[in-house]
């Protein structure tokens, strides 16, 4: 039951990972020469978000040295490659596909080190409606769907995922280099 629990907290993190990739910590200014859509500027369609998404950033709040090179930095990208196969894929359908990353940190010697665990294929419906991405999945028998609000230029997209989504995704201990983010903004890049 216990087990049972974990993985669904796990996947559900996972998820939120995923969902926040679709809407992004949008600043109200949009310049007259930016390509931004944001939902109360310019509608985002389903169109726009058909084809794969490849992650492109994740972004904290704070720097981190998760690699233990003595360089911080805030794209976690650049201090691990457990996130490096994080996709999604928009069918015109109304169907997506997407590879989901998980990494653990371990309570042994040292709470900075880090495991990354094996990726997730995950699939379902997706919808665009009043300039949100609503995602629907079946999980071990469950439904979920999630609602994330598109912000969205050219061939970008990205959203926030905040501590209490994210510690669905990492088991993090709290006592650990990831343990300050508060917020991830995950970016999306249209290949």
């Amino acid at each position: 039951m216990k087990m049972n629990n974990l993985f669904k907290i796990k996947t559900l993190a996972v998820l939120f990972l995923f969902v926040a990739v679709f809407s992004s910590c949008s600043k109200e200014e949009v310049s007259d020469q930016s390509q931004l859509k944001v939902s109360n500027a310019t509608a985002v369609t389903t169109n726009d978000m058909i084809g794969y998404w490849k992650l492109s950033g994740m972004i904290a709040d704070t720097a981190v040295n998760l690699n233990q090179d003595e360089i911080s930095s805030r794209n976690l990208l650049n201090e691990t490659d457990c996130f490096n196969t994080m996709s999604i894929t928009f069918d015109q359908d109304g169907t997506f596909v997407t590879n989901n990353a998980q990494m653990t940190f371990e309570a042994e010697t040292s709470n900075d080190q880090f495991l990354c665990l094996t990726d997730r294929m995950d699939n379902g419906k997706w919808q665009v409606e009043e300039n949100k991405l609503i995602l629907s999945m079946i999980i071990n028998g469950e439904t979920y769907t999630h609602e994330k609000a598109i912000n969205l230029d050219s061939n970008k997209f990205s959203f926030d995922v905040t501590k209490i989504e994210s510690n669905q995704y990492v088991n993090d201990p709290g006592n650990t280099q990831a343990s300050p983010i508060r917020i991830l903004e995950l970016e999306y890049t249209k290949s």
